[in-house]
């Protein structure tokens, strides 16, 4: 069995730790895991194979219950399972559903750089928050296009993802210029439009970092567009957000007694707030998005224990 196998306990055990990286590092990270499991597997019966990828899909999942793109992941491999005749079929049925799931969303974040890229003016100022590696890769097409772009990014606390971000947009030769998340209403009226990523999109809106909310709204009062970049692996039928309370050191590390601090990473804003989801088949209004949700479903099985995970976490 796969958990007999140090190094790819010690690989997910890190995926389930990390909040610092965005969703699709994570989601390519669990495939590489999830497709050195299946290989090394040992089960007997296909149920058996399938047990095995749901395990290890839950267990990331359940470390990060907001991200969209973890589900369909698991989803895709579980339901390569379903004609397999032996295990071994079964095994080769997942690795090769997996190959395609990484190929088809590496095609649509390249698709998604080309439709954000003709968004961005030439000097345009651009403000983000948190990290993305969807929206660096947006402006470094970009500015590989010729444009000449500066990027604004907030700290965004508790964790700093901002200063990740100041550090890859320097190392993509971009200006930057970095704030306090509390600035954002003041910074929003100097830019020129506001990019930021999705872990996931519902009907109800974006599930992003905390604060992106308040960088819509400041955007609208400055009159400038924001745009929220999310390919198709990041859209999903229900909100995937959960009322999740990390610790409070994080926020203050030696905090007086009897203080109550509440710290929770994600939120949903309303698809209303933005001027469009940038998908790889284009800009889309909030009816574009909920008509292509309608489409969307799980396997059965996944599905209950994505519905007892959430149930479990926003109870607890």
């Amino acid at each position: 069995m796969w958990e007999t196998d140090w190094t790819l306990r010690e690989r997910l055990r890190a995926i389930v730790e990390d909040h610092l990286s965005g969703a699709s590092a994570l989601t390519e990270r669990t495939a590489q895991v999830l497709d050195d499991a299946v290989a090394c597997s040992r089960a007997a019966t296909v149920e058996a194979v399938r047990a095995e990828v749901l395990d290890i899909g839950a267990q990331v999942i359940g470390a990060h219950p907001n991200m969209a793109p973890l589900v369909h992941l698991v989803n895709a491999a579980v339901r390569a399972v379903a004609e397999a005749a032996t295990p071994e079929d079964a095994r080769l049925a997942v690795r090769r559903a997996l190959e395609r799931f990484r190929r088809e969303q590496q095609e649509h974040v390249r698709a998604l750089q080309e439709r954000v890229s003709d968004l961005i003016p030439d000097g345009a100022r651009v403000l983000i928050h948190s990290f993305s590696s969807t929206v660096l890769s947006a402006l470094d097409a970009a500015r590989a296009r010729g444009r000449s772009v500066s990027i604004v990014c907030t700290e965004s606390r508790p964790l700093f993802e901002g200063r990740r971000t100041a550090e890859h947009a320097l190392a993509l030769g971009l200006p930057v210029t970095l704030i306090v998340d509390a600035a954002i209403g003041e910074w929003a009226g100097r830019c020129t439009l506001a990019l930021v990523g999705a872990d996931c999109v519902s009907p109800e809106g974006v599930t992003n970092k905390i604060g992106t909310r308040l960088l819509a709204l400041a955007a609208r009062e400055h009159g400038i567009p924001v745009y929220a970049l999310a390919e198709s692996s990041k859209f999903f039928p229900v909100p995937l957000r959960t009322a999740r309370a990390h610790s409070p050191t994080e926020v203050w590390e030696m905090p007086p007694a009897g203080l109550t601090i509440w710290n929770e990473y994600f939120e949903t804003t309303p698809l209303e707030a933005f001027a469009g989801i940038c998908s790889e088949s284009g800009l889309l209004s909030p009816e574009d998005v909920r008509r292509r949700i309608r489409d969307l479903s799980l396997d059965e099985r996944l599905w209950a224990r994505l519905r007892s995970l959430l149930s479990a976490m926003n109870c607890s």
